[in-house]
């Protein structure tokens, strides 16, 4: 029978999910701050420009845990929480997230 795995997950992971929400909460406040200024004033455009800054930022989070293989339950959910749009695993990460899974499921059946 095969050693179950820890299910708490790695730093990497705890560190990455952290960031993404905290750049989500100020990506959020910056938009809800440059509408009330107005797009088009410099106000707005300083607050759009944090918004394209914070963007970059969560690409970068979200595609570094893309490519960190899960190695357990909690691991696969933070990747899936950080991967998903709306409930639905994003076309371009499902195959990372599908890897993981499938790893996992033979390596509980082995």
């Amino acid at each position: 029978m095969p050693k179950p795995r820890p299910q708490t997950p790695r730093k990497i992971f705890t560190t990455a999910l952290a960031d993404w929400q905290r750049a989500w909460t100020a990506h959020a406040h910056h938009d809800r701050r440059a509408a009330s200024a107005g797009f088009a004033t410099a106000t707005g455009r300083a607050h759009f420009t944090a918004m394209a800054d914070l963007s970059t930022r969560i690409a970068d989070i979200e595609g570094r845990i893309a490519q960190t293989t899960a190695n357990n339950r909690a691991e696969l959910h933070i990747k899936i929480t950080l991967l998903s749009l709306d409930g639905q695993i994003r076309p371009e990460f499902q195959s990372s997230i599908l890897e993981d899974a499938m790893r996992m499921i033979a390596e509980a059946k082995a």
